[in-house]
């Protein structure tokens, strides 16, 4: 059974106390863990975005002075660093901690928008995964106000990212299993496959159960296409089959 080394060392996980951001938190926890002495570092980061300004600006004299009103606002700020968000990170900090978690436990915070401050921290520092939870915004909302999360997924590049969903419950004894890894033959997908085997053999007494997935969109083609697709097909079990070679070598042929 060839062994890679673990890919998630050093794990970035956006935590601002919300119900969807303690989900991704214990997904991390169990992520960490299973990495043992090869994760390097576990950094929880807080970031304060537009949305803190606009709530509390109102408590803002903007008749005094320029200095008097940078001030106010530093003090406030601080005031809601020392009383609110430190605490905070502290907390999910020792949760960490208690979930068995050996690695390094820094805690951040940082100011801007959010998806790109994630993202500009991910890459100058190094980080080789986000943990991120799923807000829940409604389709609409998400289209028209924007998402964090559809951020981050779009400006990652070489990150792994995993999105925690809002109703996802973590099952503590085999937390990645059902596993589905969807395969088109590029090699991001087979990147996938091997990270998705990595973790089925750092959770081997979970008994994972991985399924392949190859889609055919018959709507994206030609008319010819749809018409004959035996090729189509072949191409497919090809790809299926380079995938599962992956996993077999792994070791994981009976989790399939």
């Amino acid at each position: 059974m060839a062994t890679r080394p673990y890919p998630f060392t050093r794990i970035l996980i956006p935590y601002d106390g919300s119900p969807s951001a303690k989900k991704a938190l214990e997904w991390a926890a169990h992520l960490a863990c299973a990495g043992g002495d090869e994760v390097e570092q576990v950094t929880l980061l807080r970031v304060i975005g537009g949305g803190y300004l606009a709530r509390h600006i109102q408590n803002v004299d903007l008749r005094v002075t320029r200095m008097d009103q940078v001030a106010a606002w530093r003090r406030m700020r601080q005031h809601h660093l020392d009383h609110e968000i430190l605490p905070l990170l502290e907390e999910g900090k020792r949760f960490l901690q208690e979930k068995g978690v050996v690695a390094p436990i820094e805690t951040r915070v940082a100011e801007g928008k959010i998806g790109e401050v994630i993202i500009g921290l991910a890459g100058e520092e190094g980080y080789s995964t986000i943990v991120i939870g799923r807000r829940g915004l409604s389709p609409v909302k998400g289209l028209l106000l924007g998402s964090v999360t559809r951020q981050v997924l779009s400006l990652a590049r070489e990150i792994t990212v995993f999105v925690v969903g809002q109703e996802g419950a973590v099952n503590p004894v085999s937390p990645i299993s059902p596993l589905l890894l969807p395969v088109d033959g590029s090699e991001p997908s087979l990147a996938a496959v091997r990270q998705g085997a990595i973790l089925a053999q750092s959770f081997k007494d979970s008994k994972t159960r991985l399924t392949l997935l190859h889609v055919i969109d018959f709507v994206l083609l030609d008319t010819p296409y749809a018409e004959g697709n035996a090729l189509l097909i072949e191409e497919g079990e090809k790809i299926l089959a380079t995938s599962r070679c992956i996993l077999e070598e792994a070791g994981l042929q009976d989790m399939v």
